[in-house]
């Protein structure tokens, strides 16, 4: 074998001048912008070769493998980090190219060099924007929500538009968008969507809260309010309904909406605070308030306060069922039999289909009669007590029609029909009892 000076060594059996190899490895990088990966692959393939080669000196072998190395890490970030043309993407929205533009601004806001360039929002805020209001289904479907992605795109431009060569534009493409968000966010409330509705419904506030229009919509203030509320969002909700109070906006309905929602959050003093504001604020429009504190204090036993404002709201809507109702019902609870049973028949006689109050008079009439039939000892005593079943075996047959498979009711009418000796009735009540008891 050859002796080995220090400019020269052995690959591939074939002698090589180092100063030639050189040479190689360098126009292999010069010649990298007119052929990208025709010089990465003859430098991949120099990187292989080279440990086949025998060297005179390793620091010979060491110093060529250093700069093929590093040559080929330059390359390949140089092949992966290609600028991208940004005016591509108007291009391609101009021919209708969706989804070529979605490619080339998605690798824009990836490349370093573009990622703080407003122009790149601006771009990437038109696709987006063209994607949502494309008729094309396929063109929709690039992105789920491409008027939220068009809408933070436009931030971003001014954000970063420090000479608000944009300024003009964004504006008036933000004012679109926010009559979108509103159709938006009535679509996906009536979906049932209540967290998106309040996104695109806070979008549309945010936007008109922009300096350059400073407008607000008290409608959509309440869209939004109704949104939190529905999506459990409690504390944004009680903002956005106290603001609409102190814009005097939607009266009664949001006061109470408000005492509402404090009362989910468990704060009872603002709730009921509210409700007394209400009460003041609106005498013409007091029965929701009136109503909301009947059910309070039903729920809280406090059955005194309850009838407090039941009386009240009697004064209001004399023929109010509701109210004749749970009259009836804290009067019959009281033992006040003769008082329940007249405000039970006004119920019915306002409603004749008002099942409860149909069921408590029944049972109010049963009940008594079956305390006296157990008392009894004389033959008028027991005429009473059946005379008293008399009355309460037509509101119990009709509840029956209603709830044929109620056992409690059926069993009630198989007493009667026994004491009254109605036997028809007696054998197809206890046919019905059986029939439910396989």
């Amino acid at each position: 074998m050859k002796q080995l000076n220090d400019s020269e060594f052995f690959l591939n059996n074939k002698l090589i001048k180092y100063k030639q190899m050189k040479n190689l490895i360098y126009s292999g990088y010069f010649g990298f912008r007119k052929n990208q990966q025709a010089a990465v692959s003859s430098m991949q393939s120099c990187l292989l070769l080279l440990p086949t080669a025998t060297c005179s000196r390793n620091l010979l072998y060491n110093h060529l493998k250093y700069i093929i190395g590093i040559l080929l890490i330059i390359f390949n970030f140089n092949v992966k980090s290609q600028t991208v043309n940004l005016e591509d993407i108007m291009t391609y929205l101009k021919a209708g190219n969706a989804v070529k533009a979605k490619e080339v601004s998605d690798s824009s806001i990836n490349d370093k060099e573009l990622i703080n360039n407003p122009r790149t929002w601006f771009y990437r805020a038109i696709t987006y924007h063209s994607m949502y209001e494309s008729e094309l289904q396929d063109v929709k479907a690039l992105s789920k929500q491409p008027l939220f992605e068009a809408y933070n795109s436009y931030l971003k431009t001014m954000q970063l538009d420090y000479e608000k060569k944009y300024n003009s534009e964004v504006i008036n493409s933000l004012k679109i968008i926010a009559s979108q968000f509103v159709n938006e966010g009535i679509m996906y409330f009536n979906n049932g969507d209540y967290n998106n509705a309040l996104s695109s419904f806070e979008n549309n506030i945010s936007i008109n809260r922009l300096p350059a229009i400073n407008k607000i919509d008290t409608i959509i203030l309440y869209n939004a309010a109704l949104s939190a509320d529905k999506s459990g969002k409690n504390t944004t909700a009680i903002d956005y309904y106290e603001q609409l109070i102190k814009m005097e906006f939607g009266g009664s309905n949001v006061c109470l909406d408000l005492a509402k929602v404090y009362k989910k959050e468990n704060k009872i003093n603002d709730y009921l605070n509210t409700l007394q504001n209400g009460l003041k604020a609106f005498p013409n429009e007091d029965i929701g308030f009136i109503s909301e504190l009947v059910n309070y204090y039903l729920e809280t036993g406090k059955n005194e306060e309850a009838m407090s404002y039941v009386d009240k709201g009697l004064l209001r809507e004399p023929k109010n069922q509701a109210f004749h109702f749970v009259k009836a019902s804290l009067l019959d609870q009281k033992g006040d039999l003769v008082y329940a049973e007249k405000e039970y028949l006004k119920v019915l006689e306002f409603d004749p289909e008002y099942t409860d109050a149909m069921f408590n008079l029944g049972a109010l009439y049963y009940n008594q009669a079956t305390d006296l039939i157990k008392k009894a000892t004389s033959k008028s005593e027991q005429n009473k007590a059946y005379e008293l079943y008399g009355k309460a075996q037509p509101y119990l047959e009709k509840i029956i029609l209603q709830t044929p498979n109620d056992i409690q009711i059926m069993k009630m009418l198989k007493t009667i029909y026994t004491l009254l000796k109605q036997d028809d009735k007696l054998i197809e009540i206890n046919k019905k009892l059986e029939k439910s008891q396989e």
